[in-house]
Formats: C-alpha cells, sequence, structure tokens
C-alpha cells in the first residue's frame, strides 16, 4: 500500500492526480471526504469493486455508494427529473446521500442487484479534484473493514489494513480528519420522499429537511 502524505511532503494536487490515475487502472484507493476516509474504485471497473468487497471483507448484497461532483454526473448514473434535481441542488454539496433509481449502465454488482444507487456531493477539496481529475465518478464507501467501526485516524486505518493480505493500493493520509457525523440518507426513489438515516439535528432543521424532500 503506497502512502501519501498531503499534510507535509506531497500537495494534494498532485496526489489527486496520482489518486485518479490508479483508479484509471482499476486500483483500489483511500481517501479524505468531508465526514470520514473513503475507500473508492472505479465505478465502471467490475474487477475494482470485487477488489473493494475483498479488501472490506464486505457482503456482496450490500450496495457501495458513490460521489459525484456535478448535477450532470448524477444523472449520468440515475434518473433525475426536475422536482428530485431541485431536491439534490437544496442540499448538495454537503452531507446528504440521496438513494435515486439507477440507469441501466450501472452494474447490478454495485448496487447489490438493486435497481437504485446512493449518490452523494461531499463538500470536500480534496473529493472535488480527485472526481475532476478522473473525470468520473468515484465509489465513496468507508475505509474499514466491514462490522468494525470506522476510523478517523489515518494512523489506525494504515495499521489495520497493513495486518491484510488483500490491500487498498494507494492511501491519500490527511491526518486526523476532524469529528463529524455520517451523512444523512434520503430514499428519493418513489414519490414518497423518506428519511433512512438522519444526523443529529434539531427540530427546526428537522422539519426543514422534511419539507424541502417533498416531490412535486
Amino acid at each position: 500500500m503506497k502512502i501519501l502524505d498531503i499534510r507535509n511532503n506531497f500537495s494534494p494536487e498532485l496526489a489527486s492526480k496520482e489518486a485518479a490515475l490508479a483508479l484509471l487502472k482499476g486500483r483500489v484507493i483511500i481517501y479524505p471526504t468531508d465526514t470520514l476516509y473513503g475507500m473508492g474504485a472505479n465505478v465502471f471497473d467490475n474487477d475494482a469493486i470485487r477488489k473493494i468487497f475483498a479488501i472490506k471483507k464486505r457482503p456482496e448484497k450490500k450496495p457501495l455508494p458513490v460521489i459525484v461532483n456535478s448535477i450532470s454526473m448524477a444523472k449520468a448514473m440515475a434518473v433525475i427529473d426536475k422536482s428530485r434535481e431541485k431536491i439534490l441542488k437544496s442540499f448538495w454539496p454537503g452531507p446528504f446521500t440521496f438513494i435515486l433509481k439507477k440507469k441501466p449502465s450501472i452494474s447490478f454488482l454495485l448496487t447489490a442487484g438493486r435497481n437504485s444507487i446512493a449518490l452523494r456531493m461531499p463538500d470536500n477539496y480534496f473529493c472535488q479534484s480527485l472526481i475532476k481529475d478522473f473525470e468520473g465518478p468515484v465509489i465513496a464507501t468507508s475505509a474499514n473493514i466491514s462490522g468494525e467501526i470506522s476510523s478517523l485516524d489515518s494512523r489506525e486505518i494504515i495499521e489495520r489494513f497493513s495486518r491484510e493480505d488483500i490491500q487498498p493500493d494507494l492511501f491519500i493520509d490527511n491526518g486526523v480528519l476532524p469529528e463529524s457525523d455520517p451523512s444523512t440518507i434520503i430514499d428519493l426513489t418513489t414519490d414518497n420522499a423518506r428519511i433512512v438515516r438522519i444526523n443529529p439535528t434539531n427540530k427546526e432543521n428537522f422539519l426543514n429537511i422534511l419539507k424541502t424532500i417533498q416531490i412535486k
């Protein structure tokens, strides 16, 4: 596992380009996001997707979320009408994951046999740079062994995967990430939008989310 430390001796811009090249070559990377460290691969490379499942020891019945950097990129992967587009624009970029009906071009391996896909647009410089350099969406599952607690500390993640036979190929090290809650997950696959998971929030914010996700 190659490690690029973007805090001290390696610029985020160069690390982003190297990570994008790794994705193009079918490799698996770990990179910082606005919530935690994500494990990524090329959305359209089934061998790379299988490698993520193997590294995480994750059952293939569990779908993998994806990050994008624009509504147009999201539309290339999911069915998004005007009402849903308005909702996405209200929350993105930020810690909100939306479940949408997938386009036929998206592999069922990625979505665990489901006709839906989970998309997010992170509010994070490195993620935005990575997607721009890669020129496409990137898988963004948590960088941990399935069933184990995720860590914000790069040292703990590196130490954990170093004990495994199958490891990620590249680690973009940004040290200890700030404390944050996981993203809120909202299901937009039907006209009755549903909150699947919500961050700790106050009543006013919760009511605003409920109002904003009404599909008209």
